[in-house]
């Protein structure tokens, strides 16, 4: 394993979190600027599959966003993006479901990648409206549902991988955006995802997701109950002055 996230991997087994490292750890770079930069309302992500000389570029999702409303693929979904197409996550012509879809990039990848069908649900009509101009403009057909997490997909719908890329950050005062929000221990919609995904997917499902450290380790402990977890790949990141709410006016001293 790279030694570098070890510390960090030892801090969270000494607060009796218990995961796995994945052999193949991956280190991701730790800034993504040209995605997260800007304000133009279209933005192409475009990523590589495949070794050595056999790679090849997808075609690109064309990502509506607002940055403006904090509705935006930033580098946790550049994470989980390089996540997909490292290994075989998604299988073709099987189902995918985006949680929390934002402007629909994961799932618009899983559809490039083969997955069908696709569902994508969001709480914010904003980001369904966008999800539904991201996926039509990358060429592939999601079904998206505007409600909370799981809620509006009918229980008859089965999926075998969820992408949850959810709002983890913690704040107490509501100043980050809907998007960002994860309530004051960062850990307020990974918790009702959790319990509403262990009863509705099925033995052998997978999650896969991005946290920061922030609500580390109480938000994975607390998932460590009903799912095994496994760290895929990791990356350093420093929040830049006004990145995070409240911290950007507390800069006192040191």
């Amino acid at each position: 394993m790279d030694p570098s996230p070890g510390p960090y991997v030892d801090w969270l087994r000494g607060a009796g979190v218990p995961f796995a490292v994945d052999d193949a750890l991956a280190r991701d770079p730790d800034f993504d600027g040209p995605l997260v930069l800007g304000d133009e309302p279209l933005r192409s992500l475009v990523l590589r599959i495949g070794e050595g000389g056999e790679q090849e570029d997808l075609p690109p999702v064309v990502e509506h966003r607002d940055p403006a409303a904090g509705l935006t693929a930033d580098h946790a979904t550049q994470s989980v993006a390089r996540e997909m197409v490292r290994r075989p996550h998604v299988e073709p012509m099987r189902p995918l479901w985006e949680i929390g879809c934002g402007t629909g990039v994961l799932a618009s990848l899983g559809g490039l990648l083969g997955a069908v069908p696709i569902l994508g649900t969001d709480v914010d009509p904003r980001a369904i409206a966008l999800a539904r101009r991201t996926s039509s403009d990358t060429g592939v057909e999601v079904e998206w549902l505007q409600g909370s997490l799981l809620d509006p997909i009918d229980p008859a719908e089965e999926a075998h991988l969820v992408i949850a890329n959810l709002p983890h950050k913690p704040c107490a005062d509501r100043s980050l955006p809907l998007s960002q929000d994860g309530g004051p221990e960062g850990d307020r919609v990974f918790a009702a995802f959790a319990a509403q995904a262990a009863r509705r997917l099925p033995a052998g499902a997978r999650v896969l997701f991005f946290l920061h450290s922030l609500p580390h380790p109480r938000l994975l402990g607390n998932l460590s109950r009903d799912f095994d977890l496994r760290l895929l790949s990791w990356k350093r990141r420093f929040l830049a002055p006004g990145e995070y709410g409240p911290l950007a006016a507390d800069r006192r001293g040191g």
